[in-house]
């Protein structure tokens, strides 16, 4: 078995988990979904619609939590889109109907934000997320959940390095000897040229070649932006998991250093950052959420990077 085949199968097993997790709204599996087919067609396998009970049905009566578990069994075994768009609209269903299991917990007021953004845990912990990845050994999950990390404005420069420093020690390979190649720029020291761009281009050429010095170098680009008030890199607290069903890539969580351009857009590196998958929109807002639509996240943007 590939890694690339490896990657689908926990994929798919991470899109069926977040079928099954009711705060996760019905738009960012669409989006998620659409993602997969315009960046990853390989995720989805042909239809197969089967004889009898392995039809999907078209009339919502028959609709219920056997007939959503029924076909959440046989999109694992054919995991294919027309499957996974009906799994979406049974579940939405579900939802309008208010079946148990299927409804979003309401927000207590104890999840706004309350108190200074710097006020994060002084007792970070590495995320749930990236804890599973490196539980999987999988090396380029591990690197693509490491570098999500940095999109991630409810950690201050210190968790990084502590998310950083964690990882290395239970991943001996982790890193990559620092190299400059045509998709891996040099790292500027002045100052002033850090801006937004400059900070998505490094994003970039981390992915090409994962060092040490590169990731070190973007926190602290990371940590000027912030003191700066770049527009995208502000410090926030953890935003709670998206609730409802009317939940848009356009919330609070969507918002992350990576959405950050320069006035004009036009970089001033080459425009290295133009098709990277960790701009979406989607997949950021889909890491703020956690759980398994985070590690779906991840994975897909995994799969995109290693077919670029």
């Amino acid at each position: 078995m590939t890694a690339t085949t490896e990657l689908l199968g926990k994929a798919r097993k991470e899109f069926l988990s977040s079928l099954k997790d009711p705060e996760v709204s019905t738009e960012h599996l669409r989006g998620l979904l659409n993602q997969a087919r315009q960046h990853s067609p390989e995720l989805l396998s042909g239809f197969q619609p089967g004889i009898e009970k392995s039809i999907p049905s078209s009339k919502s009566k028959d609709w219920n939590t056997a007939y959503f578990s029924r076909h959440i069994r046989l999109a694992e075994h054919n995991f294919a889109r027309e499957r996974i768009e009906h799994l979406i609209e049974v579940r939405e269903y579900l939802r309008e109907q208010g079946v148990k299991g299927f409804v979003p917990s309401p927000r207590s007021p104890s999840h706004l934000q309350t108190g200074s953004p710097h006020n994060v845990a002084s007792n970070h912990t590495p995320s749930d997320n990236l804890q599973k990845f490196v539980a999987s050994s999988d090396l380029l999950a591990i690197r693509t959940a490491l570098r999500m990390e940095l999109h991630r404005n409810s950690l201050t420069s210190e968790d990084l390095r502590t998310d950083l420093a964690w990882t290395k020690a239970r991943v001996p390979d982790l890193f990559e000897t620092y190299s400059e190649k045509a998709f891996a720029r040099g790292m500027e020291s002045d100052r002033q040229l850090w801006d937004s761009q400059y900070y998505a281009d490094q994003v970039v050429y981390l992915k090409t070649n994962f060092s040490e010095e590169r990731f070190h170098h973007l926190i602290e680009v990371r940590g000027l932006l912030r003191q700066q008030g770049v527009e995208g890199f502000a410090a926030r607290p953890t935003q709670p998991r998206a609730s409802t069903s009317t939940s848009t890539s356009t919330s609070p969580t969507s918002y992350s250093p990576a959405s950050a351009q320069p006035q004009g857009g036009q970089s001033q590196h080459g425009n290295a950052s133009n098709s990277n998958p960790e701009h979406n929109p989607v997949f950021r807002t889909a890491l703020m959420m956690g759980g398994a639509v985070a590690a779906l996240a991840v994975l897909l943007i995994a799969l995109i990077n290693g077919r670029s």
